[in-house]
């Protein structure tokens, strides 16, 4: 466009309407009067009232041929502060950021390491000391006479309640009811000394049980064969060859050739299977400790959890139908376990036997009433809780012994219990090849339940615990077990909340009741031997209630998040149709693919300022909004990466309405037809606001001699459109393709004269931008905040009026006095 210096010279015959123009403009009153004499002094009153003063504005032909038309003019001045800064955020950090430390080499991290380990100060030792067993912190703050007949009488509460679930649990996990009472005293007391929970309750769980259960039951599909090889004739331990038959059992010697039916798998058999797997899941939990991966457990979300617990109560209960109803049906394992043994259960229904049926009703109802009405309501006037468990169990014996029911109505019943300590042996390693996968959907699943109830008991007594050092604790416990008879143990949730109920202050409780279960296992152990099976499963079912009430939580759970709904469901459901262990892999699979479609789902959103509380947001959710003239701020609320890095440049362009590419093509198409269009443009008269609306037959438009033109203006008129701010504060981090994202979106947007800027840009974002060499480019596109970018952006385009209005507006420089419209002109940067 030329820079004319030359006063105007309109037309002859159009010198009235020039004139008129003239008087509406400048307020003139006669032509004469404004030509020379007035003319600057009052273009320079008007130029200084234009932003502030912003109602209606002309455009005209320079060379008068068009008639003037109306056009209205959004007030920007209330979109900016009354003293607009523009804090760039290089500024900002030059002026307030610490300088980076240096990154270490390697040989420095190894070197430092080292020499912090092989330092040994008293104060390290202690430390370490305090660390490693946590016990000597906690009993250093001890109140013996307030604290102890707390600890005493919660230690005997939930010893009471050991004796019975822990047979139970046992015989779900297909192993001898005594197990469960080893199970309550050998991990105990190494969880006493390394844990860090005060009120949690360790033993015997049914989700745990059902597990071990589960890689027992594998075995039975297998042909056994006792083979004759030389044994010390005190114990027989498997040897297997990996070939899927289970072979060459050490036993006394000089026994015959036997073979064993796959019905039925001897105890020492089950428990070496047990012993192999609590060594092996110990030393799990006890590297990921070491190692620091407490934080495993985050990844597996809270309806994860809850919908795996519930589908392992639905198997719980369906292995213990056969006991109630006395059936004497087959084992079944593998995929479709649940539906396997309701088939069997309708195949052998007709052969129930009555008995151990009405014994089961009755013990049911009578654990459920009291539990749930006795012990719940009156929970508040009972000291500790009733102990139905142990009374059902001891009533159960004492019938089953006088009425001598294993004879009379073949009821089946515990059996042996032998009296006195497992004598300690080394776990024999059996066949670990069929259940390497077991081992660590073990060791997790373990962590993750006892870890949130210790978390939960810890924030509730405000009490700190450490989840690492919790896991060393677990593993500790497995692996001392396993040397006598144990499989892995984990954190009872009704034991524990009784525990609590019941006043104990710190794990010493754990002690007392590991003490009460040892005299059970040395003196009374025997006594439970005419205890009916179909009484433990009547244990085991009832204590399935908060399991399943966990369904409850469905109805809340949708309101919440849609996909922890979906979570639920398709962990539950895997879990109940398929297997315990393919619908946990399922679940975790399914909720990190739910992770995937949440980042694919985002959504670009505009914002709109709130003019009575300066703030920035959505305007279909709030009142009160209006849009800034010329420009939009979008905001981002997910991390932008190669995932979806494509869908945030098409929500960008979505939001914006404007395509860049589009613009260009549209462009190009008009310059064909028109090739003058950009000349014309160049005499086109425009003064006011940059982001003016034309009313000329119900569209937008800019005037190009007499009738309406979509072809840009190079000074800044392409569209209404003419600056993009993109609120930064929601992106956590960005990664290289994220990086050339943005920097495509500068340059796509640069191409059609829109101008982007950046706001409120993290630390980790930054530097992110500073290596991929972003910032080298536009650096000083990015501000502090959102209102610094707006005010920039309001300042950029009265720069650009201010220029349009100096190029357009007649000049003479004889008059003219220097003004800030003619400083512009030399600003290169501006130009």
């Amino acid at each position: 466009m030329a820079r004319e210096r030359t006063p105007l010279q309109p037309h002859l015959k159009d010198q009235r309407m020039w004139s008129d123009a003239m008087n509406d403009l400048f307020g003139g009153s006669d032509y004469g009067d404004l030509f020379p004499a007035c003319r600057n002094s009052r273009r320079r009153r008007f130029e200084a009232n234009l932003t502030s003063y912003p109602t209606y504005r002309v455009i005209m032909d320079m060379d008068g041929t068009t008639p003037p038309v109306e056009l209205t003019s959004v007030d920007a001045s209330k979109f900016q502060e009354e003293k607009p800064k523009t804090q760039k955020t290089a500024d900002y950090r030059n002026s307030y950021r610490l300088p980076n430390n240096p990154p270490e080499s390697l040989t420095d991290l190894i070197r430092k390491e080292a020499s912090s380990c092989c330092s040994c100060t008293p104060e390290r030792r202690r430390k370490c000391l305090e660390k490693l067993f946590p016990v000597y912190r906690i009993m250093k703050k001890y109140n013996w006479k307030t604290d102890l007949p707390n600890d005493v009488i919660a230690g005997l509460t939930v010893g009471i309640m050991q004796l019975p679930q822990g047979m139970a649990y046992a015989m779900l996990a297909e192993l001898p009811p005594v197990i469960g009472l080893y199970m309550s005293f050998f991990p105990v007391l190494i969880y006493f000394l390394l844990g860090t929970s005060r009120h949690i309750s360790m033993g015997t769980v049914a989700v745990v049980s059902l597990l071990v259960g589960s890689v027992i039951a594998r075995f039975y599909d297998l042909d056994i064969v006792y083979d004759i090889v030389v044994g010390d004739g005190n114990s027989s331990f498997y040897n297997g060859t990996g070939t899927g038959n289970l072979s060459a059992f050490i036993v006394p010697s000089g026994m015959p050739l036997q073979s064993v039916t796959k019905s039925r798998l001897p105890d020492d058999v089950k428990i070496a299977i047990a012993t192999s797997l609590s060594l092996l899941v110990g030393i799990v939990q006890i590297l990921m400790g070491i190692c620091h991966l407490g934080f495993v457990t985050t990844y597996m979300s809270d309806a994860l959890i809850s919908g795996f617990t519930t589908g392992c109560a639905v198997h719980v209960f369906t292995s213990q139908v056969k006991y109630i109803f006395g059936l004497k049906i087959p084992r079944s394992d593998g995929m479709f376990q649940i539906i396997k043994t309701y088939i069997y259960i309708f195949e052998y229904i007709s052969q129930t036997n009555y008995m151990p049926f009405v014994i089961s009703v009755i013990c049911i109802t009578i654990l459920y009433v009291v539990k749930v009405y006795v012990n719940q309501k009156y929970k508040s006037k009972l000291k500790i809780p009733i102990p139905i468990e142990l009374i059902v169990v001891i009533l159960g014996t004492v019938a089953s012994y006088f009425a001598n029911l294993a004879e009379t109505h073949q009821v089946k019943v515990v059996g042996k219990v032998p009296a006195g300590l497992p004598t300690p042996s080394i776990p024999t390693m059996v066949h670990i090849d069929m259940y390497i996968i077991d081992i660590f959907i073990i060791a997790i699943i373990a962590f993750a339940q006892s870890v949130s109830l210790a978390a939960l008991m810890a924030k509730k007594h405000s009490y700190s615990f450490d989840a690492n050092q919790e896991l060393i604790a677990y593993g500790a416990g497995s692996v001392f077990g396993s040397f006598f008879s144990c499989f892995p143990f984990a954190g009872s949730v009704s034991r524990s909340s009784v525990q609590e109920s019941a006043g104990g202050k710190t794990q010493l409780t754990s002690v007392f009741s590991a003490i009460l279960v040892l005299v059970v296992i040395l003196v009374i152990g025997p006594l439970f031997e005419p205890l009916p099976s179909c009484v433990l499963s009547s244990i085991i079912v009832v204590a399935l209630r908060s399991m399943f009430l966990q369904v409850q939580e469905l109805p809340k759970i949708w309101r919440i998040s849609r996909f922890d709904f979906l979570i639920w469901i398709v962990t539950f459901l895997c879990v109940v149709i398929l297997h315990v262990d393919y619908g946990l892999l399922i679940g975790i699979v399914f909720s990190f693919f739910t992770v995937v479609i949440r980042s694919q789902k985002i959504k670009v959103v505009n914002l709109e300022k709130i003019l009575e509380e300066d703030r920035y947001e959505n305007p279909a959710k709030y009142y009160k909004t209006e849009a800034h003239p010329g420009m939009k701020i979008i905001n981002f609320n997910s991390p932008l990466y190669y995932a979806n890095g494509d869908i945030f440049v098409s929500q960008v362009y979505r939001v914006t309405g404007l395509t860049p590419e589009k613009v260009r093509k549209q462009l190009k198409k008009d310059s064909i037809k028109d090739p003058l269009a950009t000349n014309r443009l160049g005499t086109v008269l425009l003064i006011g606001d940059s982001n003016l609306e034309l009313h000329h037959n119900g569209k937008a438009g800019v005037v190009s001699n007499g009738k309406l033109s979509s072809t840009v203006l190079n000074l800044g008129l392409s569209s209404p459109l003419q600056h993009i701010i993109i609120d930064c504060s929601q992106i956590t981090f960005i990664d290289s393709v994220g990086a050339k994202i943005l920097k495509q979106i500068f340059e796509e947007y640069g191409s059609i004269d829109v101008d982007v800027f950046l706001a409120e840009v993290s630390d980790n974002v930054w530097d992110v931008l500073q290596a991929s060499g972003f910032l080298d480019k536009y650096q000083d596109c990015i501000y502090v905040s959102v209102q610094d970018a707006v005010n920039s952006a309001f300042r950029l385009i009265e720069e650009r009026q201010l220029l349009k209005k100096k190029l357009l507006l007649p000049q003479n420089n004889d008059h003219d006095e220097p003004n800030e419209s003619d400083k512009l002109l030399t600003d290169q940067a501006v130009i």
